[in-house]
């Protein structure tokens, strides 16, 4: 599971709104296709699960991470958030990454 204690909620929500305030971070074809979001729902970063013969769902980040128990989801998340910090604080030699 992803450590968001480690990670300043305010950092990650400027991260997702240097890229237009969302990113998908997963597309799952079986059963229906199914795209996994990074978005940021009311101001705050949620994940928002949309597809086939579905109504879009939103959950707050630490919810999705609690039920989440696929780890090529949480692991492509993980690596979705890194990639945004990285892009926006990379060069930052006073707001370093971790």
């Amino acid at each position: 599971m992803i450590d968001l204690g480690i990670i300043p909620i305010s950092r990650l929500r400027r991260a997702i709104e240097e890229v237009g305030g969302q990113i998908w971070f997963f597309i799952d074809f079986d059963p229906f296709r199914t795209v996994y979001t990074l978005a940021l729902c009311g101001g705050s970063p949620c994940v928002v699960i949309s597809g086939q013969d579905m109504s879009p769902i939103q959950l707050a980040l630490e919810e999705y991470l609690r039920i989440e128990r696929d780890e090529r989801k949480i692991a492509s998340l993980r690596y979705t958030i890194q990639y945004l910090l990285h892009k926006t604080y990379g060069d930052s030699p006073r707001e370093p990454i971790e």
